[in-house]
């Protein structure tokens, strides 16, 4: 666990009534469930930015960046064009997945998930003064497993969770936690799991995973069942768009 600084109030928008993923600046999800197949507006498919001034999308935090000069938002972007990958691991775009289907309507839906992307793309670049920015989303081909992929040509904070003693709550380890896999920063959220047990792995809930530098932060945030407790795994698919959008 890791407390960063500036602390953020918790948000009371969009958060559930029991205890969540870290209200940082994205919005927490409701816990894991299984992503609707042919629905453009299941939770990680309606969006991907939680900004300050009021987008109820989910996505990468407000990103401030501290290059010097005081070059303010998308100060280290360098004006880079950004291509989200063809593909992510074995995630397809989720609009390709949705077409291959066949069914009545599927390609206009299709057309209309793609279209969510650019505008939510342009939205993240805006936030940034006009760095480049793209967001696109990844499915497997069965949609068990959908990726929201959030990338802008800035640096960004370190994610931050609150501080909870886990002692005092009488928890194995405490609800919101920040863990950090080499360059990746995973939040997380923890079922409760009582002190002296040992959590399981499906008690463990995967809010989004982080990579910032210079000029660049790439964020991945999953929903459904493949991906939601497995924070390496979804590192490793920040460290593999990094590695295509560097």
């Amino acid at each position: 666990m890791t407390e960063q600084y500036p602390p953020t109030p918790p948000q009371s928008a969009g958060v559930p009534s029991q205890s969540g993923p870290p209200p940082a600046f994205p919005a927490a999800p409701a816990g894991p469930s299984r992503p609707g197949r042919f629905s453009p507006r299941h939770p990680l498919v309606s969006g991907v930015l939680g900004l300050v001034v009021g987008l109820a999308l989910v996505g990468i935090p407000v990103l401030l960046s501290d290059d010097g000069g005081g070059a303010g938002f998308g100060g280290g972007g360098g004006g880079a064009e950004l291509t989200a990958p063809a593909k992510l691991g074995e995630l397809r775009p989720f609009a390709d997945v949705q077409r291959k289907e066949g069914v009545p309507k599927a390609g206009k839906m299709a057309d209309g998930l793609v279209e969510e992307d650019r505008k939510s793309g342009e939205r993240l670049s805006d936030a940034y003064g006009g760095a480049a920015a793209v967001v696109k989303r990844y499915a497997d081909d069965d949609a068990e497993t959908i990726v929201t992929l959030a990338a802008v040509r800035s640096r960004s904070p370190k994610p931050y969770v609150p501080y909870e003693d886990r002692e005092r709550l009488a928890l194995a380890v405490p609800p919101d936690e920040l863990k950090v896999i080499g360059e990746v920063s995973c939040v997380l959220y923890n079922q409760p799991t009582p002190a002296g047990s040992k959590p399981t792995a499906e008690s463990v809930h995967v809010t989004y995973c982080q990579r910032t530098g210079d000029g660049l932060t790439v964020q991945l945030r999953p929903s459904g069942s493949g991906l939601a407790n497995r924070p390496a795994k979804v590192a490793d698919l920040v460290e593999k768009a990094w590695s295509e959008l560097s």
